[in-house]
């Protein structure tokens, strides 16, 4: 057999081989077996979509056919896979009822220019605006201005309102876990602002622990009028958010489109800032917003009123 032939049949099974390998990496995402070291991929589904369609499209044009329609396959299993975290069903909206604009946001601790997200909120106009990793005293942040009197401040949670905040109580050291009882014209909202600790190869303990405080520390009652934001650290295909939404009847946003590395495009990113709303709120039109100095894109939401 000729050497170019020889290479011609290993560079194919090769290009096999690595849609042969997105398969099964797609399936495992798809069935979301509980095991940490197969967490990471629920969490990289968007990104890992994205690789695969490029592969798809090098296959066929160097007309590897076995390669590029294997690779087609995962494609769709991997859409299958993103699915939840990009289609979730929202319930029907009052119509009467007013919107309240949420934006969240994470500064992100080593930012020399947290001032820039004011661009954007000067463009969007939200009437909350709730940010993580914000070493910005409150009372001088130029935010505090007639359009949001009101702030409250925790560690490095600060968030500012066009309405009054009535309360707060907050997570234990290490926890990062601050609820807001706001009065908005909708009535009471409790906003829950969470930063979720980063998962390890081999282990998700840490957030197992968050999350599971997370179901201790938002009351069965308090739930149905909760709007939960934050950096999850996770994204809605992996099943930590998944079984979380389920237990505490909560619906995520749909996050079509990632937030973190900011400097990437979006079907690289991975969406984990998220929002979930207890069953008194629908939540839609979900936008990422521009680069602003972190490493986090920040994230608006409109929240309304449910029949």
């Amino acid at each position: 057999m000729r050497p170019i032939t020889v290479l011609r049949a290993i560079w194919s099974a090769l290009c096999t081989g690595a849609s042969a390998l997105s398969l099964v990496l797609a399936a495992l995402c798809y069935t979301n077996p509980h095991y940490p070291p197969l967490y990471l991929i629920d969490i990289f589904t968007l990104p890992l979509l994205t690789a695969t369609v490029a592969l798809v499209v090098a296959f066929w044009l160097m007309r590897e056919k076995a390669a590029w329609r294997l690779g087609f396959v995962a494609a769709g299993a991997w859409l299958l896979a993103l699915w939840p975290q990009a289609f979730p069903p929202q319930t029907p909206v009052d119509t009467k009822s007013p919107t309240v604009r949420v934006m969240f946001s994470n500064l992100y601790i080593f930012n020399r220019d947290p001032a820039r997200l004011l661009d954007w909120v000067g463009s969007e106009k939200p009437d909350i605006v709730a940010t993580v990793e914000n070493l910005t005293d409150p009372d001088e942040a130029p935010m505090v201005d007639k359009a949001y009197p009101y702030h409250s401040k925790h560690r490095d949670t600060v968030v500012y309102s066009r309405y009054p905040i009535l309360s707060a109580h907050h997570g234990d050291t290490e926890y990062s876990f601050d609820m807001f009882d706001i009065r908005t014209p909708q009535g009471l909202m409790h906003l829950a602002v969470v930063h979720l600790c980063q998962p390890r190869l081999t282990s998700h303990e840490c957030q197992s622990s968050q999350m599971t405080r997370l179901r201790q520390d938002i009351g069965a009652d308090e739930r149905p009028d909760t709007l939960m934001v934050g950096d999850f650290n996770s994204s809605l295909s992996a099943y930590l958010l998944q079984d979380f939404a389920r237990d505490m009847k909560f619906r995520p946003v749909a996050a079509p489109t990632g937030t973190w590395p900011a400097l990437l495009p979006g079907a690289l990113r991975i969406g984990i800032d998220n929002a979930f709303a207890g069953s008194h709120f629908s939540l839609s039109h979900r936008q990422v917003g521009p680069d602003n100095g972190s490493d986090h894109r920040p994230i608006l939401i409109d929240v309304r009123r449910v029949n």
